[in-house]
């Protein structure tokens, strides 16, 4: 009974709102909606079968509903929304008597039709080009369906659709879409350039497609390369998976191989694992390992092991056994974040190779020209209220030529701020007790050193040096006079080291051959004595050394004034000298003892060799260790000078008619030293230094000379040169003589430094074309037009570096004149930079170079690449290595195993040329 009063209640709604159309003075049995009408099917639900919740939907453009054959028609922008599933398209027919939705684009003014439908359903959405779907079955029929998972595209045909096909947990369903003639590709174009094509698939959106048998298409023309079936993850986020190879290719030193090939492991949330290798048929083999980890506001960081086998067979041809090649590298990198701890810091990079792994595989520029490899990694430590800091950690340094190695570990600091011990006691705050301060700094370090192929080995424990040094220094500024700035200060220092250096005659470099005397009797002859050696020989020993002195500084100014706007533009010169005079003093180390060990700090010749000994030359037992030794000289007191010097110009401007300064020259500085107890060559060399620039910084110049009061001669005896005390003045008539002067010059020219030079100020200019280019179409709807040709080379830079030298060369000839030979250490001239020739076309050049010294190219390293949509081709060539690289590959992402490889190794190179 409720149900038939149901029932009548609803027809005779109807039948009213049929009676109020007719009123109207409709003559149709379909009412247009006004735009932006949004409705519910509750108001038209008279079914037994309809569903269990209203169907809810709206329009932009129109909307008009069929009484008779229960359908509702929405244009422009429809909106169809039940439960979970939400259907958007520009053309929707609701039959709510049946519970089908069907979707479609509609044309627009210009006659085109947009506006695919979209179809979503609890967060797993596609989009088709038509969609029929029955809200009670919960099924459908797609045509031309699109679903995007990253950078995945699946293009199907006519495809059934299930919502809610499968289970994929306890609590959760998925959709699922039967698809015929479908394109699995990473192209977002209608028509892809490329993809795998298949016959028949099961796609379940954002997690997986299986496949049946299906090939490899290109341009829409099929390819031989075939699959029988294939799995394609379509989830978002990391998981496991294989890593197909990167490069194919054959080569004559290797054979065929592969490259890249391995699996991705996501470890946790915050790590991911990549293993690797390369892989070739004559055992050439290499195995990598690449880690990365981050976690948010706390740090970041990676890990890299590589060990790579290679096998030169170059001198099979020669009848003998190949060569091969092992060496390992090891990188690490550690970021904290500034925000992770106020006061605790840890980070730094480990990098470490062996037998010059990298430099024999890889082809690039940096691997190439890489000689000295460090390594520093810290742990920091402040305590604001000691105003100090403790950094710990490991340092490492390695030439790649040499093959030489250095590692500090552990290596600790402790240090402190310059503290002011009494500036927090009453009184003026510029009494001068209270300017009195010290700093106090310490270290412990422990150094192994030895070859890159026997540093792991027990011997390099064994010569291992470990000491501990810390040292304090105070000092008080006073002003005197007013104008005097006058410094007392006074340093100590204690080094404690656990080995020391023995002494001895080794006569094993005793070198005798048989010979006849005057009488004709057979004798030995004697040809090399004894020379003196050293070891290491383990315990404790220690040195202290301090020194005082007091420093007297002031400035000093002179300037030209010019009136008006001065002569061209110069309106005055200004001169700014700096003097500064130091007092100081410091012990005589020679006869001092260790009073710990009783190990002196200085050993005479004589004591050790009293045959051959030189007794004016000593030896030390702390000799090179990693605080270095105590001061051979002796007791000092003396006088050290400097003067700095700074040339300034002011210029008017006739752009802003302002004036302007410029720096002439600057830190021009002459310094030495005079010692007032010694008996002879009281003065010391004189230094000159100075440094400027011109341009605006293009162009760097910096020069140093050295200059002495007093002649240099040739000792026949010992074979070196050394000063004797004439003066120059005496001899020669001038006060002093040019030893050596040192000059470089390096110029570092850029687009910006150019811009700058010529228009007088930085300004703004393009520094991504194609972004430019982007935004430009966007704002005007045009062409872009190119109109700053400079910003083409932006990113283009070119230095040239001049070192030369000039040295003073004594005659080996008694009263001979000295000659002075010109020597240019470094002459070269380097290119880098990128350049963007259209939106597809880039040209990079790495670095290419010339010498002008050893007259050669240094390693030039060029490329280019193509955009082609989703494929780029790439070409690199190192000339000098005689390697290149070319591929036509589909661009990073799901597909990008899809590459043709064509290249060269510098093992293939170096055989084809002889090298």
């Amino acid at each position: 009974m409720t149900n038939f009063f149901s029932h009548l209640r609803t027809a005779a709604l109807l039948t009213c709102l049929l009676l109020l159309t007719s009123w109207a003075g409709a003559q149709v049995d379909s009412i247009p909606a006004k735009a932006g009408f949004a409705g519910t099917t509750a108001n038209y639900a008279i079914s037994e079968d309809s569903l269990v919740a209203p169907v809810e939907y709206s329009s932009r453009d129109s909307m008009d509903v069929d009484l008779v054959n229960q359908r509702i028609h929405l244009y422009g922008d429809a909106r169809v929304n039940y439960q979970e599933v939400t259907l958007e398209a520009n053309h929707i027919v609701l039959d709510y008597g049946q519970n089908i939705v069907n979707a479609e684009p509609w044309p627009d003014s210009s006659g085109t039709k947009v506006g695919d439908p979209r179809f979503s359903d609890g967060g797993q959405e596609f989009t088709a080009k038509g969609l029929t779907y029955n809200f009670k079955s919960r099924k459908g029929i797609v045509t031309e369906t699109v679903t995007t998972q990253d950078d995945v595209f699946v293009r199907g045909g006519k495809s059934k659709f299930v919502s809610g096909g499968i289970e994929t947990n306890d609590s959760s369903r998925s959709d699922v879409i039967y698809t015929e003639g479908a394109i699995f590709t990473s192209c977002s174009l209608d028509h892809p350039h490329f993809g795998i094509r298949t016959q028949r698939a099961k796609v379940v959106p954002n997690k997986l497609a299986i496949i049946g048998p299906s090939n490899l298409e290109i341009m829409g023309v099929p390819t031989p390369f075939w699959l029988p079936f294939g799995f394609l993850p379509l989830k978002s986020g990391r998981s496991s998976g294989l890593l197909f190879p990167s490069d194919y290719q054959y080569s004559p030193q290797w054979g065929f191989g592969f490259q890249g090939v391995g699996w991705f492991f996501p470890l946790g949330e915050h790590v991911n694992l990549t293993a690797t290798s390369d892989i070739y048929l004559n055992g050439t083999f290499t195995i990598n390992t690449a880690t990365s980890y981050r976690r948010r506001y706390k740090y970041s960081g990676s890990a890299n092991f590589s060990y790579r086998r290679l096998v030169d067979e170059t001198a099979i041809s020669e009848g003998l056994q190949p060569n091969v090649n092992q060496g390992i590298t090891l990188g690490w990198s550690h970021r904290q974040d500034q925000r992770a701890h106020p006061t605790f810091n840890f980070g730094g990079s480990i990098n470490f190779q062996t037998n010059l792994a990298d430099q024999r595989y890889l082809n690039t520029y940096e691997a190439a020209s890489t000689n000295i490899i460090r390594s520093a990694m810290n742990i920091t430590k402040s305590f604001p209220k000691l105003k100090s800091t403790l950094t710990a950690g490991l340092n490492h340094s390695q030439n790649n030529q040499t093959g030489a190695i250095t590692v500090s570990f552990p290596d600790a600091r402790f240090q402190t701020q310059t503290i002011y011990p009494f500036r927090k006691l009453p009184g003026s705050q510029r009494a001068w007790y209270k300017k009195l301060s010290f700093r106090y700094n310490s270290q412990l370090k422990t150094e192994f050193s030895g070859q890159d192929t026997t540093f792991f080995t027990q011997q390099t424990f064994d010569e291992a040096r470990y000491g501990f040094r810390h040292d304090v220094t105070t000092s008080l500024s006073l002003n005197a006079l007013r104008y005097f700035n006058v410094s007392p200060n006074a340093s100590y220092s204690e080094v404690y080291y656990g080995k020391t250096l023995e002494y001895f005659l080794d006569p094993s470099t005793i070198v005798t051959a048989p010979g006849i005397d005057e009488n004709g009797n057979p004798v030995v002859d004697t040809t090399s004595f004894a020379s003196i050696k050293s070891r290491l020989n383990p315990g404790l020993a220690s040195f202290r050394s301090y020194s005082a002195g007091v420093s007297v500084s002031t400035q000093l100014f002179g300037t030209i004034r010019m009136g008006g706007r001065g002569l061209f533009g110069l309106k005055g010169l200004r001169h700014v000298i700096k003097p500064s005079v130091t007092v100081g003093y410091s012990p005589d180390y020679r006869n001092a003892t260790d009073f710990i060990s009783g190990t002196p700090y200085f050993i005479r010749q004589t004591l050790i060799d009293p045959v051959r000994g030189n007794p004016d030359l000593f030896v030390t037992p702390f000799d090179n260790q990693i605080f270095g030794a105590p001061n051979s000289s002796e007791e000092r007191f003396g006088v050290s000078y400097s003067i700095a010097n700074l040339f300034e110009a002011k210029v008017y401007n006739r752009k802003d008619s302002t004036d302007n300064i410029i720096k002439l020259f600057q830190n021009i500085g002459v310094s030495g030293n005079y010692d007032l107890t010694a008996d002879t060559l009281k003065w010391s060399a004189i230094n000159v230094s100075g440094s400027t620039q011109f341009f605006k910084g293009l162009t760097q110049v910096s020069l140093r000379a050295n200059f002495d009061p007093y002649i240099s001669e040739f000792n026949t005896r010992t074979g070196a040169v050394r000063r004797i005390n004439t003066t120059t003045l005496s001899e020669r008539g001038v006060p002093v003589q040019l030893n050596t002067f040192n000059g470089t010059i390096s110029t570092n020219l850029t687009v910006a430094k150019i811009r700058e030079l010529f228009q007088g100020e930085e300004e703004e200019y393009v520094t991504d074309v194609v972004e430019e280019r982007r935004r430009r179409r966007e704002e005007e709807n045009t062409l872009f037009e190119e109109t700053d040709i400079l910003s083409l080379f932006e990113k283009f830079s070119i230095r040239h570096t001049l070192n030369y030298r000039l040295d003073r060369e004594v005659s080996t000839t008694p009263g001979a004149r000295d000659t002075l030979r010109f020597n240019t250490n470094a002459n070269s001239i380097e290119l880098r930079g990128a350049l963007q020739l259209t939106e597809n076309w880039s040209v990079n050049i790495g670095q290419i170079g010339y010498d002008f010294t050893s007259k050669s190219i240094t390693y030039p390293y060029l490329s280019f690449a193509r955009d082609l949509h989703c494929w780029e081709m790439r070409f690199s060539w190192a000339p000098q290595r005689n390697t290149y690289q070319f591929s036509i590959a589909v661009k990073p992402g799901t597909f990008d195993f899809l590459e043709v490889p064509i290249n060269q190794n510098r093992y293939d190179g170096r055989q084809q040329f002889g090298y």
